[in-house]
């Protein structure tokens, strides 16, 4: 079995001649939290012992000075000691991967992660099963950068190393992960806040131009149900989303979306599409019923298409390769259930 080790190897530029080893790795993306680990890490290959930072060879302190054309040898071993999720036969729709990270299309009514409730039958456990059983890499830990709903399908990115972990989560917290949506909402949103501005009742944090909409409103958790996420001014987490691109099916009284998220809360575009009384068509949790009236079409009708679940596609995401350092951009088309609904909406006009 082979064991889950990544190599990475440096040769010092004269920008950091003179420099400490850990000036140059923090500058790499290592943060100190890593830079810790990566100090106390050692394995035997081949008989000699291997030492997570090393130069010229040799096992050297982060606080050594490096001179120009020195060779760093960054050794990042993955122990049992990590927390792993249990594991789960499901086959992956991979989009892309090299040796530090994963990019797969999550299928709708999937959970990312163990939580109570769904602690077995996980994206997370099936990503376990495929590098453990199946490429017989263990052990290996799942890391994934951003999550999705359950009931939300599309693009998820997983670092395959604690490297490319902590660089991404900072790149994430930083906001310069830049993930689309694409989502069918009930109505038109664009014509709800016109609405509301005219009548003087536009909600607070919504701004809007010509086509596009801004949300800046934070979310936190309600009172009365735990999972339930609600638009908090005084104690909710900052939270986003930018509606790019409207796109209304008025036969089917649905618009199909385009949104950025800036920020990433739980049940974010589901809260703010709720918040300006447009919620996704299919979100049994946040389709407000107070707000019926924008659920009907010009003949007065309700004649929206059903689907399963809520109509929300993570369909791209662009990003700093960890180690490469080059912008990566993929993007993934509809699923069949939403695509359907577009078909209908196209054949209605």
């Amino acid at each position: 079995m082979a064991r889950n080790l990544r190599i990475l190897e440096y040769t010092v530029p004269e920008s950091f001649h003179g420099k400490t080893v850990e000036a140059f790795l923090r500058e790499e993306g290592y943060t100190k939290r890593l830079l810790s680990s990566l100090k106390r890490m050692q394995y035997e290959e081949n008989g000699v012992i291997c030492h997570g930072i090393e130069k010229n060879g040799k096992w050297v302190f982060t606080v050594d000075r490096l001179s120009i054309g020195d060779h760093l040898r960054i050794s990042i071993l993955e122990t049992e000691e990590e927390p792993s999720a249990p594991d789960f036969p499901l086959p992956l729709e991979m989009v892309y991967e090299d040796q530090d990270i994963l990019l797969l299309n999550k299928p709708a009514g999937i959970p990312c992660h163990p939580s109570p409730g769904h602690f077995d039958g996980t994206l997370a456990g099936a990503i376990v099963y495929h590098y453990e059983k199946e490429e017989n890499i263990r052990p290996f830990v799942c890391r994934l950068i951003h999550r999705l709903d359950l009931d939300t399908s599309g693009i998820l990115l997983i670092a395959k190393n604690q490297f490319s972990a902590s660089f991404l989560n900072e790149e994430m917290q930083k906001g310069q992960i830049r993930r689309r949506y694409t989502a069918f909402c009930i109505g038109n949103p664009y014509q709800r806040v016109s609405q509301m501005a005219e009548e003087g009742t536009l909600p607070r944090g919504v701004s809007f131009g010509k086509e596009k909409i801004r949300i800046h409103a934070p979310i936190a958790r309600t009172v009365r149900a735990e999972m339930r996420r609600t638009v908090d001014f005084e104690i909710g987490q900052d939270a986003i989303t930018n509606i790019l691109s409207i796109q209304f099916l008025p036969e089917i009284n649905c618009s199909l979306l385009s949104l950025e998220l800036e920020t990433g809360r739980t049940h974010q575009i589901r809260v703010h599409l709720a918040y300006i009384a447009c919620p996704l068509l299919g979100d049994l949790f946040y389709g407000i019923e107070e707000n019926a009236e924008v659920h009907r079409n010009g003949n007065g009708e309700t004649s929206v298409p059903s689907i399963e679940r809520q109509a929300l596609h993570s369909s791209s995401i662009r990003f700093i390769h960890p180690v490469k350092k080059k912008e990566m951009h993929f993007s993934i088309p509809l699923p069949a259930d939403m695509q359907t609904v577009m078909d209908v909406g196209e054949k209605a006009k």
